[in-house]
């Protein structure tokens, strides 16, 4: 076999990897969106100001499942979904399919070929923020779609994007262009992709050597349920500032990351920035297993 050859099936193997990392999130994405609107709506309601001082207009995660649907409908409750499965192909065919391709290369693991967990925790928070930066423009539409309620359940500011498109349009033409709220989406994918991955790989890769559990599949789920908790608790401060970031109207609120961090402690206090925490888990632990467990499975099938 020429050199050519052989570049060219390692570049095929490698293309392979990126395109089941982004299959499996889209797969989970098209379960997980409803959910991802009502964390959105949480985080930004009461936005600047102090408790007890705002109408709340959703109290727990079932009441906004209901009013949303009673005042959107159904389509309400899916609202940024092809925004979200655009994300989801451009950030997660490279967060995981990078993530994957470190792992191959095996300058994760020791001597001994256990994995090492500081190792695992920079290759994630790398792999994330690369993603995170070429899904910067989805991810923006993605926040301002969902974030668009009728008016009497509206909280933070309402944009009116009619489709992905239209939302890539008016963010281009806006002050602050396609890359608005980049650098809180790097310190939330950095933080999350982190954690999420490196806790799943060095518990996964833990629980097999213990012999605790037969059959791989037992040892996933078990591994994507630990790793579901952990990026939860780890990335909901990152993930309500970059929901503030990415929907506010271009310097309206922030002038930047510092800013939104500093205005939320000030007005909101610490527990500002856990709003939604119950509605992150939702969202993010069921997004956070079936991603795992499909992109396990999808790689056993096709890889």
């Amino acid at each position: 076999m020429s050199s050519t050859e052989s570049n060219v099936l390692r570049a095929f193997a490698y293309s392979k990897e990126f395109l089941v990392g982004g299959s499996a999130t889209t797969t989970a994405c098209l379960f997980t969106n409803p959910l991802d609107v009502v964390k959105t709506r949480f985080q930004l309601q009461g936005e600047l100001q102090a408790r007890n001082s705002y109408q709340i207009k959703y109290r727990n995660v079932f009441d906004a499942f209901l009013k949303i649907a009673r005042h959107e409908g159904i389509k309400g409750l899916q609202k940024g979904l092809v925004s979200g499965l655009a994300y989801q192909i451009v950030m997660n065919s490279t967060r995981l399919g990078l993530y994957q391709t470190i792992l191959n290369s095996g300058v994760t693991v020791d001597s001994k070929g256990e994995q090492v967990f500081w190792r695992l925790l920079i290759a994630g928070a790398v792999s994330g923020s690369c993603g995170a930066l070429l899904g910067n423009p989805f991810y923006l539409v993605k926040v301002q779609m969902q974030s668009a309620a009728a008016r009497d359940i509206a909280v933070g500011y309402q944009h009116s994007h009619a489709n992905l498109v239209h939302g890539l349009r008016n963010a281009y033409r806006s002050p602050g262009g396609l890359f608005q709220g980049l650098t809180s989406a790097l310190c939330r994918v950095s933080v999350g992709s982190a954690t999420q991955l490196a806790t799943f790989t060095r518990i996964k890769d833990s629980v097999q050597r213990s012999g605790l559990f037969e059959g791989n599949l037992s040892i996933v789920v078990v591994s994507s349920l630990v790793s579901s908790v952990a990026v939860t608790m780890a990335m909901t401060p990152f993930d309500v500032i970059a929901t503030r970031m990415f929907n506010q109207k271009h310097g309206a609120f922030y002038t930047g990351w510092l800013d939104c961090v500093q205005k939320m402690y000030k007005i909101e206090g610490a527990r500002g920035f856990y709003k939604g925490t119950i509605a992150h888990y939702f969202r993010i632990g069921p997004h956070t297993i079936l991603t795992l467990i499909i992109w396990d499975r999808y790689r056993k099938w096709f890889l």
